[in-house]
């Protein structure tokens, strides 16, 4: 994880394959539902919902 990841709060993209009730990915020693499950979740709907960027 980047230092820019960190600062902006973007999770890892391994984040979108890890199970609830893994360990969560900040290595903390909580289970991914009780720490960053909510926060990823709406970091990566966003994503989706966001416009491309690409070239027209």
């Amino acid at each position: 994880m980047g230092l820019l990841d960190k600062l902006f709060n973007r999770p890892p993209e391994s984040a979108r394959n890890l199970g609830r009730n893994e360990p969560c990915w900040c290595g903390n020693g909580k289970k991914y539902k009780k720490c960053h499950y909510d926060s990823d979740q709406k970091y990566f709907s966003r994503q989706l919902k966001a416009p491309c960027r690409g070239s027209t």
